[in-house]
């Protein structure tokens, strides 16, 4: 049942889809992190920003490593 993909048809989010969202936390994190805002506000950007860049690393180096294969 692992590769019925239901009645949508539709896949899961490849690697560079994954990769791509995780850039966006990172940006938009490190954006917001630069207003005024409240400790627990700041904070949670800074770990949004951080969690973007572990996601970045991790899904770039999948997304390097299926493409490699894939040839």
């Amino acid at each position: 049942m692992h590769g019925d993909r239901g009645l949508t048809g539709r896949r899961g989010p490849g690697y560079g889809e994954r990769l791509l969202f995780s850039i966006a936390l990172v940006v938009v994190s490190l954006l917001w992190i630069t207003r005024d805002m409240a400790t627990w506000a700041t904070a949670t950007c800074a770990v949004g920003a951080a969690g973007g860049a572990v996601g970045v690393c991790y899904f770039g180096w999948r997304y390097m490593r299926s493409r490699e294969n894939s040839r």
